[in-house]
């Protein structure tokens, strides 16, 4: 039986959403609607980790000091604890994340922190190579 897919949208005073992929791929050739840049510098931050479901010490303070001035932060195996949920609605004006399984109490996947609101989502999920 395959697992719905789908994202969950954090943003700061609003309650989470959940976001659908796309019924048909067709419509993602079109024309997006016009977003706001992530950054007007000439060059973008971007920070991709590995949190590993933020079991090493000190993963937060580690965030917050690599991720402080990143416009886009990708984080891989990252659980939506209430310290990660509260830092990314803190920082980031949107934070979404593709859940690839649930641990006892909070979703593990792939999260996305955005200094600017996303225009688009296309949640996908794939088995890893090692579990097919």
């Amino acid at each position: 039986m395959r697992k719905n897919t789908y994202a969950m949208r954090y943003v700061a005073g609003q309650p989470a959403e959940r976001i659908l992929p796309p019924g048909s791929f067709a419509s993602i050739g079109q024309a997006l609607p016009p977003g706001e840049p992530l950054s007007t510098e000439e060059r973008i931050r971007i920070l991709v980790w590995n949190i590993y479901k933020q079991q090493r010490a000190e993963w937060l303070s580690v965030l917050k000091n690599y991720g402080k001035d990143a416009h886009l932060v990708l984080l891989q195996e990252a659980q939506t604890t209430p310290e990660l949920v509260q830092f990314a609605t803190a920082n980031y004006l949107a934070a979404d994340q593709v859940p690839a399984f649930v641990l006892p109490q909070h979703p593990s996947g792939v999260m996305t922190l955005s200094a600017a609101h996303p225009v688009y989502c296309c949640p996908l999920r794939e088995r890893e190579p090692i579990l097919r």
